[in-house]
């Protein structure tokens, strides 16, 4: 139990009599008595007495030097030696602390593993001795360290009338360990000196003695340190490492503690557990009221800290009833604040944060770029703890919050005090629309402006050399714009572009500057702070030769005519170049199909006057000059190749037609064929003009109708075609299935019922090759392909579109132009011929696919009569007659 230490530097053995008592110019007399056999060194009225550890009875004081008499012949008669000490010293002492042991109170060395309570009797023996070989005997005290690197703790002392001291076995009367000390002679021959104390040691910290030897002549010092009983550590779960790495509970740690963040504060409850092992009780000691304790035990092990406190001071301790250990102290406080502090914002970015408890610690903005807050500005903390309020100016925009020094976080208020990046015209003469400005959820503010400009196609120098790329971008705003920040502390900009083309980004392979049409350039402009400026810049580049463009109108239910679906595609324009003047005109053909209402619509008849309206309300007509001017023809309606208004009291049809000249003389014609069809006929198929698989002006043939004479219900058939080639990659993957086809179907045709509720069902979808079904088209290799499909409305009226698919090689494209168009390669599959029905090859008598189609026709006729009389019997034979 004992735990030797360096002695202490402040050793010395001897004196520099400069520095004390002994100093110049002062009378000594040395003396000697021979009874005590002590030499006295006295002066003035002081005198240091050292007694003589020799034997011998004198003592010598030897001085040597030289005389000048200045060149006389002749010795003086007569003189006087004077002599100044300059150090005084031990030449044979070396004080030395051999060991230091702990003993019972009997002066007898405890049973290995007994555990020394606090309040025990116990005996200190220190062995000293000089430790210089031969030395002499030197005069000491034997102390407490007045040294705080040798610190006694733990033990307390009794008085000189109760203590006992002994030297060597000899017992010393009044004297003690405290004050003076223990007087001895030291030397060479080993010393044991003993004396009495008392372990008091409640908080259970290591049990110390710090000694020194004092020699009684220099004072000079040698110091001990031990440690008589060495602490039973109460150990908590380390938060930090892995619960694997941390041992055994009870035995390697003892307890935990909710962790304080790194200023001692919780904001939430402070759970104290204990682990029940080495120790079978826990105390948790208010310091501030020691009469209150806080037993865990085994069938008790948890204690929880809910309250909002400013600092509970604790005492934690562990204890074994059973062997009487008791582990150390550890002191601890309690620091909860669960209440957010506040923020409150003030004109041009004056901020107050305050908070009544932890108080406030940190600034911070949320930095939009790493999704993450930031301290803007950090507080000094006095002990942990912040001032209840602080101020501060914010320089920058964004969304701030003030943390308080337990964590507690206030709800974030967006601040702004800059504006976002400007923007001026470089042409002094040009102005700029105002910006749309906004402030973001952060704080962060944005402005957007939106600006045009136009250009015009040349064919024999095209705008920049064909292409407008991201450097053309960069150099076009450089050219055209100035931009500055509004952040004094930074003023670097970011500038990211970017080019889209009809809602598609090209920003990497840029836009063909040879075709008329329109981009935009969309350039963001961003400050040190985050704030930008985007500025949307339209070029629209201006063929002179280019027609009028034809879009929906802006209802899709106009308030003269039928209804459009505005997000399927506007039919496609076929332009001719006009032979004599040389100018573009567009024909765009659509269609409309209605059914002939009672009383008729438009009053019974469709005159110019109300397709002018239908026209108006259906279409918006726009110059692709870029100057707005327009010249609108007259409406005109032909009904069987002659101008005239429609009845439509009764089926039929007329195309309406009008012409819009733009400022350069191009030409767009639109042609609108309008059908009315009869209540009690079979649902109508017409092509979508819209749809990029028919050609721009392609007519369905009519239909092939024939009625149940007993029930009046109708049947019709309408054939059609396509010819694709086979692409590479090949369409839809290889594989074109049922529900794409049906898909497909719905947006290269029409369908109308002709009944009031407009329903339709399909019927039959059917896939056949070669006459037999199959699940889908391999796309991958040349192939026929018939589909069948077949929709019934409310009145059970039944049509039925029988549509050739045709697979070929793209090598054979010359051999098939008489046999009906041919992909162009884009992967999508094109109509028939434009102007009949759709079918389009050449003479029937060497084309073994039309009478192939014509005896299937004549199949499903066949079969449509037989459908009539015995519907519910055989209609699961469809599939095998077809």
């Amino acid at each position: 139990m004992t735990v030797l230490t360096t002695p202490g530097d402040d050793y010395k053995t001897e004196k520099d009599l400069a520095d004390t008592d002994f100093g110049k110019d002062k009378l000594y007399n040395l003396s000697y008595d021979k009874t005590t056999n002590t030499f006295t060194l006295q002066y003035s009225d002081k005198s240091l007495i050292y007694r003589n550890p020799y034997t011998d009875e004198k003592l010598y004081v030897r001085l040597s030097g030289s005389m000048d008499n200045s060149g006389s012949t002749t010795a003086p008669t007569k003189g006087q030696i004077s002599a100044v000490f300059s150090r005084a010293a031990y030449t044979d002492y070396i004080p030395v602390f051999v060991e230091t042991t702990l003993l019972d109170e009997n002066g007898d060395p405890f049973p290995e593993g007994t555990v020394i309570q606090d309040g025990t009797a116990v005996t200190i023996q220190a062995k000293v001795k000089n430790g210089y070989e031969n030395g002499g005997t030197v005069q000491c005290h034997l102390q407490l360290s007045d040294n705080k690197d040798y610190p006694t703790a733990g033990l307390s002392f009794p008085a000189t009338a109760e203590q006992t001291v002994t030297i060597d076995g000899v017992t010393v009367s009044d004297v003690n360990i405290t004050g003076e000390g223990i007087p001895f002679d030291c030397s060479p021959t080993e010393t044991v000196i003993t004396y009495r104390a008392v372990v008091d040691n409640p908080d259970g910290a290591a049990v110390t003695v710090g000694q020194m030897m004092l020699d009684d002549f220099f004072q000079s010092k040698r110091h001990s340190g031990d440690t008589l009983i060495p602490p039973i550590e109460l150990v908590p779960l380390d938060p930090d490492k892995p619960i694997e790495e941390q041992g055994e509970a009870g035995k390697d740690y003892h307890y935990t503690r909710t962790p304080a963040n790194e200023n001692g504060w919780n904001n939430a409850d402070v759970s104290i557990v204990f682990f029940p092992g080495d120790f079978s009780e826990f105390h948790i000691v208010d310091n501030k009221n020691v009469t209150d304790v806080h037993y865990l035990t085994p069938d008790n092990t948890h204690k929880a800290f809910t309250d909002e406190q400013a600092g509970k001071e604790l005492g934690l301790q562990a204890h074994n009833p059973t062997t009487g250990e008791m582990s150390t102290l550890k002191d601890d406080t309690v620091k909860i604040d669960k209440t957010a502090p506040a923020l409150t914002a003030g004109a041009s970015g004056a901020l107050t944060l305050t908070d009544g408890l932890a108080g406030v610690w940190k600034l911070e903005r949320y930095d939009a770029a790493s999704k993450s807050w930031v301290t803007a500005q950090e507080y000094a903390l006095t002990e942990g703890n912040g001032a209840a309020s602080q101020n501060h100016t914010a320089a920058q925009n964004g969304k701030y919050r003030v943390v308080d020094a337990a964590g507690n976080a206030s709800i974030a208020q967006a601040v702004t005090v800059n504006d976002p990046p400007a923007v001026t015209p470089s042409d002094p003469n040009a102005s700029l629309p105002d910006p749309e400005q906004s402030t973001d959820e952060n704080g962060l503010t944005h402005a957007v402006i939106t600006d045009s400009m136009q250009e015009y196609l040349d064919r024999q120098s095209p705008l920049y050399g064909g292409c407008f790329t991201l450097e053309d971008a960069k150099d076009l705003f450089d050219a055209r714009y100035g931009f500055s920040s509004n952040v004094a502390r930074d003023d670097g900009l970011v500038y990211h572009y970017t080019i889209a083309q009809s809602g598609k980004d090209v920003t990497g392979e840029g836009v063909n500057a040879t075709q008329a049409g329109s981009f935009t350039v969309t350039c963001v402009v961003t400050d040190a702070d985050g704030n930008t400026t985007t500025v949307i810049l339209t070029d629209m580049l201006i063929d002179r030769s280019a027609p009028p463009v034809v879009d929906w109108g802006a209802d899709p239910n106009p308030p003269v005519g039928p209804s459009f679906d505005p997000l399927k595609p506007t039919p496609r324009p076929v332009v001719k170049e006009d032979a004599e003047t040389g100018k573009k005109h567009a024909y765009i053909y659509d269609t409309v199909t209605e059914q002939v209402k009672e009383p008729g619509a438009y009053s019974g008849k469709l005159t110019a006057a109300v397709a002018k309206q239908i026209l108006a309300g259906r279409y918006q007509f726009g110059t692709a000059q870029g100057d707005g001017v327009l010249n609108y023809g007259p409406v005109t309606i032909t009904v069987d190749g002659g101008e005239s208004s429609l009845n439509t009291t009764v089926p039929g049809s007329c195309i309406i037609s009008q012409t819009v000249t733009d400022s350069q003389g191009n030409q767009t014609t639109v042609y609108l064929t309008y059908n009315l069809i009869g209540k009690n006929t079979p649902p109508a198929i017409d092509y979508n003009p819209g749809d990029e698989t028919v050609e721009p002006g392609s007519v369905l043939a009519s239909p092939e109708i024939i009625e149940d004479w007993q029930n009046g219900t109708k049947y019709a058939t309408v054939k059609d075609k396509l010819i694709q080639a086979i692409s590479d990659p090949p369409l839809s993957d290889g594989s074109l299935d049922g529900g794409e086809l049906r898909a497909f179907l719905q947006n290269r045709y029409q369908f109308t019922s002709t009944q009031p509720d407009g329903a339709l069902e399909e019927i039959r979808f059917v896939i056949t090759q070669d006459g037999k079904a199959v699940e889908a088209i391999d796309t991958t290799r040349p192939g026929d392909y018939l589909i069948t499909y077949t929709l019934e409305d409310s009145a059970g009226n039944r049509t039925t579109l029988f549509l050739q698919y045709k697979l070929v090689l793209r090598e054979v494209e010359s051999d098939l132009q008489d046999s009906g168009n041919i992909s162009d390669g884009s992967g999508h599959p094109n109509t028939g011929d434009s102007t009949s029905s759709g079918w389009r090859h050449g003479s029937p008598s060497r084309c073994l696919i039309h009478w192939l189609l014509l005896g299937l026709a004549l199949t499903a006729l066949l079969y449509t009569f037989m459908r009539v009389r015995q519907m519910e019997k055989q209609e699961e034979q469809l599939d095998e007659i077809i």
